[in-house]
C-alpha cells in the first residue's frame, strides 16, 4: 500500500462482504495499490474497500467468479481467497480467514513521515451518544476519522452543537456538518489524534461481542420496590468512560448493562439521567450486566423526580 498519505481506499471493522460499488458513486483516485494473482495471471490493482472478509478492488483484467486467488500487499504475508463476482473493471473477493484490517492501517502509518502520520476514515459499526441540551440519544456511527464521525440518524440538524460519548473516550464536542437521508456527518470541535484514535480502535477490533441481557426475571436486582428502566446513563472507571443503559435503580443499588465488563469489588461513577448520580462499588456481574451499590444512597426526592419524568414521557 501508499505511503500513509491521505488515501481513497476505505478500511473497514466490520465483517461485511464487498457488494458492487453502487453507479453513483465516485471512482476513487488515490487507492492503495495491491497486486493480484490467480494460476499463471499476474495482475495491479486498485483497492476500494477492505475488510474482515474480503475487498473490493479495481482491476482492468477480468477474473471470472470463484477463481482460487492471492491479494499481496506491500510488507504483508498475500491475503488468500477467491473471487466472490466480477463487473466490468472490479472485482469482489473473499478472503479465506479474517483479515487484521488495522495491522495494514499502521503499516501505512509506519511508513509515513510524522508531519504526514494520519489516520484514514475506518468504517466502524459501533454505539455513540449524542448528547443536544439535556437529551441524550444511542446512536450508530458508519465511520469515524481523527476528524469527525459519521451516523445513522433522522432528528439531526446542520449546525446543531453536540456532544459525543464513545465507550473508552472522553466526551468530544461537535458540530453537525451535514444531513442526508437518515445519516449525518458530526466534525469534532477538536481533532483526535492518531494516538488516540487507533489505540481505540484496537480495542474495539479485539473486543468479544457483548453478550445479550438477561431478561427482567433474570436482572441482578430483585427487589420489588426497584424502578425499572430502560435509560441512557454513563459509568467511569479510573479515567475511562463507558455508555451503559440503567435497567433497574433503588436508593442503595443500579443495574446496568456496558460492552465493558467490571470485576467485584471495582470502583465506579455511575451517571445517571436527569438526577446526576454518584460513587458506586460493583457488587457482581452476570451475563453483560452489572450491579452496583452506591456509596451514598441517592435522595427520595431525586427517585421521585426521575419516576415523574418517566410516568411523563
Amino acid at each position: 500500500m501508499d505511503s500513509g498519505l491521505t488515501s481513497a481506499t476505505i478500511f473497514s471493522l466490520t465483517h461485511d462482504l464487498p457488494a458492487p460499488r453502487s453507479p453513483i458513486a465516485a471512482v476513487g483516485d488515490g487507492l492503495d495499490a495491491g497486486r493480484i494473482t490467480w494460476g499463471h495471471e499476474t495482475a495491479d490493482c486498485g483497492i476500494h474497500w477492505i475488510g474482515r472478509a474480503g475487498a473490493r478492488l479495481r482491476i482492468a483484467q477480468d477474473i471470472a467468479e470463484k477463481t482460487p486467488v492471492r491479494l499481496h500487499l506491500d510488507g504483508a504475508e498475500p491475503l488468500i481467497g477467491r473471487t466472490l463476482w466480477a463487473d466490468g473493471n472490479e472485482a469482489g473477493l473473499v478472503f479465506d480467514a479474517p483479515v487484521d484490517v488495522l495491522g495494514m492501517v499502521a503499516r501505512n502509518l509506519a511508513r509515513a513521515t510524522a508531519e504526514r502520520r494520519r489516520l484514514p476514515r475506518i468504517e466502524l459499526r459501533h454505539t455513540v451518544g449524542v448528547h443536544r441540551g439535556g437529551d441524550v440519544e444511542h446512536l450508530r456511527t458508519r465511520d469515524i476519522s481523527q476528524g469527525g464521525v459519521g451516523v445513522e440518524a433522522r432528528a439531526l440538524a446542520v449546525n446543531e452543537a453536540v456532544q459525543l460519548t464513545f465507550d473508552g473516550l472522553r466526551p468530544l464536542d461537535g458540530i453537525v456538518r451535514w444531513v442526508a437521508g437518515e445519516t449525518a456527518g458530526i466534525v469534532f470541535a477538536e481533532e483526535l489524534g492518531w494516538q488516540t484514535l487507533f489505540p481505540w480502535l484496537r480495542g474495539i477490533q479485539q473486543a468479544p461481542a457483548p453478550q445479550a441481557g438477561g431478561s427482567e426475571a433474570d436482572g441482578l436486582l430483585q427487589d420489588k420496590l426497584a424502578l425499572r428502566l430502560d435509560l441512557p446513563g454513563r459509568v467511569r472507571e479510573g479515567v475511562r468512560w463507558w455508555n451503559c443503559r440503567i435497567h433497574a435503580l433503588t436508593a442503595q443499588q443500579v443495574e446496568f448493562e456496558a460492552r465493558q465488563g467490571f470485576d467485584p469489588g471495582a470502583a465506579l461513577w455511575v451517571a445517571l439521567p436527569e438526577i446526576g448520580g454518584g460513587p458506586a462499588r460493583v457488587v457482581r456481574t452476570r451475563s453483560g450486566r452489572t450491579l452496583a451499590e452506591f456509596r451514598m444512597p441517592l435522595r427520595d426526592s431525586d427517585l421521585r423526580l426521575l419516576t415523574a419524568n418517566r410516568r411523563g414521557a
